[in-house]
């Protein structure tokens, strides 16, 4: 028992001291135990791999934590890596920052090469030509490199239908992307344009223009539009305005000091061989129901007096030395000038409305005073609507010779009624717009479409005469306009209307032609006076060899006049015709005339 009592008194010693140990009594010393900062754990699993040009998103940068916080990466979100084995690091910020650490971690990305796509689309070849860049035009997109094709540049392809283009194309980036190739079917297809002088169309009346509100113009400028030595454009139609004067009734006379200016302008022409006719923009204010020339309608009561004030005007036409090839009753019947804001409103012009039945009411009925033909409705759309009530009506049909239209707004088109009918089909008025807009900048490109617009004239609508709008630039406007600039020099438009003005005469006849034997191509024919005539457009950017075959003509020598972006209606040198055919390369964006 004694050992027992022993222990346990010590135990009780211990425990005493213990105990005055943590309650700092009898002078005895304290101490603490530290708590570190935990670090949390990152997860990231390694993304799948992507391919060159694919940005960074959360599918790549998806790191997690085992507590709250934040993550920064390195490369950013929206990164675009390059191609090969990429590490991607991450930055992490608890959000208790007092119990944590900051935490990183990485994982590699494989980034693969990205294989260009290519695109290509070939244009025809005409058959026997050589490729050129546009055939060879395929892209890789915005991927720079080289592109080598087979067959190869400047190959000839002869053999008519598809063949297969090769390409093989290394970027210039090789660490980002690989080759690529690609195919491409390129139609070959037989150009020739096949011409028979023993099918025809439409008599050709001519080419011309309008010298509206020009004052009288120099000599010089009527040489140049209406000679037909080298330089002059050759034309052989006049549009000359009829100025609304004042009309006595009681007297049926107008004055007609306002008529002599522009009068004096057809004289020139006629003596130089062209045909003249007249338009009015509007009949003398006194006959219209708003007494204005800019606005209104004629007043059916001034329907006679109208007829008559249209003979005075041929009358006094004579006497001055023109005789009138046509008259007309209005110009743009179905177009206001003023837009419907009054005749003083900014841009007004003379002008009359008319509905078609109103115009055939008149045709009908008051027409017949005047001794030379007629034409109507000279509609700004070339309207069937202002015309087909005349032509449909028994008591006016005959008394119109010529069915004018402008084509503002429209295309040319066959106009079925008046064809069938034998009436002459005449664009009176009509100008192209600048490609540069309204700029003192003109280019072939304004040429080119140009001719497109008389080549569809001619041979899709089958009108008989082609009228330009004016003759001359105006010197107010800032921009291009006329066939002639102010200087006196042919335009690019004046080169357009020249390459068939000055070579279809008036009387010539269409001839049969392939309109288009290749893309970007037109093509028509004319006969008359023993010769033969074929015009030419190249629209397209590069070089085109066309085949022509020539039937129902002895043909063997044929000399060019050509237009392009450098030389204007330039003689070059003859060519020879052999066994009625021949080919001829016409040059990237040209017209070309071949006259026998």
């Amino acid at each position: 028992m004694g050992a027992v009592r022993v222990r346990f008194d010590y135990a009780l010693i211990f425990l005493s001291a213990l105990a005055m140990a943590g309650c700092g009594g009898g002078g005895g010393s304290s101490s603490t135990t530290p708590v570190t900062k935990t670090t949390p754990t990152i997860t990231w699993a390694t993304p799948a791999a992507i391919t060159y040009g694919t940005a960074l998103s959360a599918t790549q940068l998806d790191a997690t934590a085992s507590v709250a916080g934040s993550f920064v990466y390195t490369p950013a979100l929206g990164n675009v890596p390059s191609a090969g084995s990429q590490t991607l690091s991450v930055a992490f910020t608890p959000t208790d920052t007092t119990d944590y650490n900051s935490a990183s971690g990485s994982v590699t990305l494989t980034v693969n090469k990205a294989t260009p796509v290519i695109t290509w689309s070939p244009a025809n070849l005409a058959a026997g030509s050589a490729l050129t860049s546009a055939q060879l035009n395929a892209s890789a997109g915005s991927v720079a490199g080289t592109f080598a094709y087979t067959p190869a540049l400047g190959t000839v392809i002869s053999a008519v239908g598809p063949t297969t283009l090769s390409v093989t194309f290394t970027p210039t980036d090789t660490t980002d992307y690989n080759n690529a190739t690609g195919s491409a079917t390129l139609q070959v297809v037989d150009s020739t344009a096949a011409v028979d002088f023993g099918t025809t169309y439409q008599t050709i009346r001519g080419f011309g223009g309008s010298e509206a509100w020009s004052s009288q113009m120099p000599q010089s400028q009527i040489n140049s539009l209406y000679g037909t030595a080298t330089g002059d454009l050759g034309l052989s139609i006049m549009r000359i305005r009829i100025a609304p004067t004042t009309w006595t009734t009681a007297t049926q006379t107008a004055d007609t000091t306002q008529w002599t200016a522009e009068l004096a302008n057809g004289k020139a022409a006629q003596q130089l061989g062209a045909s003249v006719f007249a338009t009015p923009w509007s009949p003398p204010a006194t006959m219209k129901d708003d007494n204005s020339v800019n606005t209104g309608h004629l007043n059916t009561s001034s329907y006679a007096d109208y007829a008559n004030y249209l003979e005075a005007y041929v009358k006094y036409a004579t006497s001055q030395g023109v005789s009138l090839y046509a008259i007309s009753m209005q110009n743009e019947p179905d177009w206001d000038p003023c837009g419907g804001a009054g005749p003083t409103a900014s841009g007004c012009y003379e002008s009359c409305l008319w509905t078609g039945a109103q115009m055939d009411t008149w045709v009908a009925n008051n027409s017949s005073v005047l001794t030379v033909p007629l034409i109507m409705p000279e509609s700004y759309y070339f309207a069937s609507s202002m015309s087909d009530p005349t032509l449909n009506d028994a008591n006016a049909v005959n008394k119109v010779s010529i069915v004018g239209g402008h084509i503002y707004g429209a295309a040319p088109y066959y106009y079925a009624l008046a064809k069938s009918l034998n009436k002459d089909l005449w664009m009176t008025e009509h100008t192209v717009n600048l490609v540069s807009g309204e700029t003192t900048t003109q280019s072939i490109t304004d040429a080119i479409n140009a001719a497109e617009e008389i080549h569809n004239s001619l041979t899709v609508a089958q009108y008989n005469a082609y009228v330009y709008w004016w003759l001359v630039n105006s010197a107010g406007l800032n921009y291009y306009s006329g066939l002639l600039d102010t200087n006196g020099n042919p335009t690019f438009f004046g080169d357009a209307v020249g390459q068939y003005s000055l070579f279809v005469r008036p009387g010539y006849v269409r001839a049969s032609a392939t309109a288009s034997p290749l893309t970007g191509v037109f093509v028509s024919a004319y006969s008359g006076n023993g010769h033969q005539v074929i015009v030419a457009i190249n629209s397209n950017a590069t070089a085109a060899a066309i085949p022509f075959t020539i039937q129902n003509a002895t043909v063997t020598s044929l000399t060019p006049y050509q237009t392009t972006a450098s030389v204007h209606l330039a003689e070059q040198s003859a060519i020879s015709v052999s066994n009625n055919a021949f080919t001829y390369t016409l040059p990237a964006q040209s017209i070309t005339t071949f006259v026998q």
